[in-house]
């Protein structure tokens, strides 16, 4: 909608009134093609993240291209979900699973990280660590942005949620390293996200953390770049990855403790 106003006793002359009727037809154009792309965009951020979907609408769709980026990468999962497939329906699971990822999500964000795809009941993340920027700072970030998931997850899932379920318990693994960030997948189906050995190996680092029980692990990678005080959780071999791997964890505030 355009508006015009004028303070001139009398207000508009008819010429003038017929001049701006011209020029309002003429902006619907612009205007239309305007909220058209408002809409792409935001469908796009909400669908593939705040940062990839303008990337997309930017014309970076060609298969095969991406760019080397150094991140922290965040990998988490639900203890136990997998059983409640059996027992619920349908609905309360996706309930749930929004709840959950409503939680991590605010989290995540909140601290500069952005959410990459969703597996299952599990979520792949990264916290970017842009040129100049110190390591340091983005494992914080994600470190601090775990603590709040755990905390937001435990809220998010009530009781009345649960129904009489056992509690959902919640891991997540972080990881520092290079990843390959652009579009990868079939001619007809892409997907943009990262991919590398650092990939695979957050997610080896998640699956230990689920054998030992603990709600977090963190990568021998990860503790240098955060510089704080860790315990170490001593050398593990990953599934896929040669030779072991230190591996750490926080010394679990109460919000870690689920």
């Amino acid at each position: 909608m355009a508006t015009y106003v004028t303070d001139r006793p009398g207000g508009f002359t008819a010429p003038e009134i017929e001049e701006l009727t011209g020029i309002s037809q003429r902006l619907a154009i612009p205007a239309d093609m305007f909220a058209q792309r408002a809409v792409a965009e935001n469908v796009l951020k909400a669908y593939i993240g705040q940062t990839t979907g303008p990337r997309v609408l930017a014309g970076q769709i060609r298969r095969g291209t991406g760019e080397e980026i150094k991140a922290i990468l965040w990998s988490s999962d639900l203890r136990g979900f997998t059983q409640l497939y059996d027992r619920l329906s349908g609905d309360r699971i996706i309930i749930m699973l929004n709840a959950v990822f409503d939680a991590q999500a605010i989290a995540i964000e909140s601290h500069g990280g952005e959410i990459l795809k969703f597996i299952g009941d599990g979520l792949l993340a990264i916290f970017p660590i842009t040129e100049g920027a110190e390591k340091g700072q983005a494992a914080k970030r994600a470190l601090a942005a775990a603590g709040e998931a755990f905390a937001a997850v435990r809220h998010a899932l009530t009781e009345a949620m649960l129904a009489g379920e056992p509690p959902v318990r919640m891991v997540v693994a972080l990881h520092c390293g290079t990843v390959v960030y652009g579009n990868i997948g079939a001619a007809a189906r892409r997907d943009f996200t990262v991919i590398g050995p650092a990939v695979n190996l957050v997610s080896r680092v998640e699956a230990v953390a689920k054998a030992l029980d603990l709600p977090i692990a963190v990568s021998e990678a990860f503790a240098r770049a955060y510089g704080g005080p860790l315990r170490s959780l001593g050398r593990h071999e990953l599934r896929g990855l040669g030779g072991s791997h230190e591996l750490f964890a926080p010394e679990p505030p109460a919000a870690l403790l689920v």
